[in-house]
């Protein structure tokens, strides 16, 4: 059974009755396809005795909720958490919910996998399948059948007992101070910040271009961005990857110019000329010195080739002494380029503090490698 929450005194009274719970779990339902932030639908909540679906399309002050949300005195238990943190920062204007223990991060500190899904992991620790029937929901639309309530419900009830088993297992094994950076950075509001500068490092397809033209997609992906977040609509109906990078590429200086690029209509350039050519000339106008550019791997040469097969070897000892497959640690390709950038440790993360002290002792000199028992073992 589940409460379904619709008004401001149902949500002060759940509020009120979860106030001593050291820990909640807790799920969120929204839609995106036609806005830039995510629209908040639903919210679900559980603890060891109370679960309840609340509808924020009903309950349109959601501040004291959020409030209660950020107090640190109770945990906060969620599954991939950073769509539902991403709401959260938004809606609390930079606040957010801490702390936190994320059970997917959690699954594959144990070895169970990495990014697994909610329902595969639900299968594999509790033996439950769940019901995929409304994974389609349109979750704005109201009313919410009992069946779609079911579903959204089951993301945290059984997220209560995966958590406790994890939580056991991971104290057994003396892995909860692993998690606790990977937590700490999921409740830091600088994780969700948007830097408009930057979005340009995530066009597909950028790598055809020349630092020049670079740096010309880095002022009209700043211009999409900013004009996505006023206007609370998707990158994409702005302009697609594909129009920017043609427009770095060609850099027209007129609207006639703009109407060589193809998928861009009439109304659109006589709309969006004026700025579209005002981000290709400061573009242009950036100094060499200043243009981006993107790093280029280089190939070790076969002494490094030889260190990256020796740190590949030490790995796998170390995954298979922990129980968690080596890929999950690091890849051939992240080793590598911790070499390639002079660093002597992978990462500062569960990652990193499974293998950064052997790494390091190796490659300082203060270690070295053997093979005893058809084992890897590492010496000072």
């Amino acid at each position: 059974m589940f409460e379904y929450i619709s008004t401001p005194q149902q949500l002060n009274d759940l509020m009120t009755r979860l106030d001593n719970a050291e820990w909640v779990t807790l799920d969120t339902e929204f839609i995106r396809e036609k806005t830039y932030f995510p629209r908040l639908c639903l919210i679900q909540i559980g603890s060891t005795d109370t679960l309840a679906c609340i509808d924020p399309l009903a309950i349109t002050d959601l501040r004291p909720f959020l409030t209660w949300l950020q107090d640190p005195k109770r945990l906060k238990v969620l599954h991939a958490a950073w769509q539902d943190m991403e709401i959260f920062h938004h809606l609390g204007q930079g606040e957010l919910p801490s702390p936190l223990f994320d059970t997917q991060i959690a699954a594959a500190v144990l070895g169970m996998g990495d990014q697994m899904g909610y329902a595969r992991l639900v299968e594999g620790v509790l033996g439950i399948t769940l019901d995929k029937s409304q994974s389609r929901t349109d979750w704005s639309r109201r009313p919410l059948s009992k069946a779609q309530l079911e579903y959204a419900i089951d993301d945290v009830r059984h997220l209560r007992d995966v958590y406790l088993a994890l939580r056991e297992q991971l104290q057994q094994l003396g892995r909860m101070k692993w998690l606790d950076k990977p937590f700490q950075k999921l409740a830091d509001a600088n994780t969700y910040n948007i830097d408009p500068q930057t979005c340009w490092e995530r066009i597909r397809g950028l790598q055809v271009l020349k630092p020049h033209q670079l740096a010309v997609l880095r002022e009209l992906a700043a211009w999409r961005e900013q004009r996505a977040l006023q206007k609370d609509l998707p990158r994409r109906w702005l302009l697609s990857d594909e129009i920017l990078l043609d427009m770095a590429r060609m850099q027209p200086d007129s609207a006639e110019g703009l109407r060589h690029i193809r998928g861009l209509s009439d109304e659109q350039i006589e709309r969006g000329a004026a700025e579209w050519l005002g981000c290709i000339a400061r573009g242009k106008a950036v100094p060499k010195s200043e243009w981006p550019n993107l790093p280029r791997r280089r190939k070790l040469d076969e002494n490094m080739s030889v260190v990256a097969d020796l740190l590949t070897a030490v790995l796998n000892q170390i995954a298979n002494e922990n129980g968690i497959s080596a890929q999950m640690i690091a890849t051939r390709q992240q080793l590598e380029k911790m070499l390639e950038e002079g660093r002597t440790t992978l990462s500062d993360d569960w990652r990193g503090a499974l293998v950064n002290d052997a790494f390091t002792a190796l490659l300082s000199g203060k270690a070295q490698v053997s093979v005893q028992q058809q084992r890897v073992v590492i010496a000072a």
